[in-house]
């Protein structure tokens, strides 16, 4: 982790505007203490902490998109399919709330750290502790730019996402070998 900067690892970013980084703080905070209380999971719980604009970016899929991701995924070939190239849908909200209640981490909050940043701040338990992408979707959603991040093996800049999957998208095609891996002797 960034020893320099502080002891928890962080999701930082660019503060949209102050309200939004407000109602970033207050759900951060009620997914503190549901994670040490009850639990609560139901979505209808999480949404009014959302907007319109923050409901947007997850992915409210019909039972047809599902049934489409499904016939996409499973056409293509199992190498590209665990692939960093490999589309995948936005996240799902109640997946992203159980992500983060599974994940092995405590949430320490949001703060900001000068007039323009401010940093989700979490301390996981072990490694792997379940990942932070469930935790910088949420981050997004209430319209921040994440700079750089830190799950515990480093910082990295930026906000590495894989491609989005679209519905009608084709499947992946299997990588061809290198050509001189065709002329080794099997």
């Amino acid at each position: 982790m960034d020893q320099n900067q502080n002891r928890y690892a962080f999701v930082e970013f660019s503060v949209g505007d102050s309200a939004s980084l407000e109602r970033l703080s207050a759900v951060a905070s009620e997914l503190q203490n549901q994670k040490v209380g009850d639990q609560v999971r139901d979505v209808e719980h999480w949404l009014p902490y959302f907007d319109e604009d923050g409901r947007a970016s997850f992915w409210w899929a019909t039972e047809a998109q599902v049934e489409s991701w499904n016939a996409f995924w499973f056409s293509t070939p199992l190498p590209e399919r665990h692939s960093p190239t490999m589309p995948t849908p936005g996240w799902d909200f109640g997946s992203m709330i159980d992500a983060i209640m599974d994940g092995e981490y405590d949430i320490i909050g949001v703060r900001q750290v000068d007039h323009v940043r401010g940093r989700f701040e979490f301390d996981p338990h072990a490694y792997p502790y379940g990942g932070i992408d469930a935790i910088r979707a949420i981050v997004r959603a209430f319209g921040h730019q994440i700079i750089r991040f830190d799950d515990g093996t480093g910082p990295i800049d930026g906000d590495p996402q894989p491609p989005r999957w679209i519905e009608g998208m084709k499947p992946l095609e299997a990588r061809k070998p290198p050509f001189w891996d065709r002329f080794k002797p099997k």
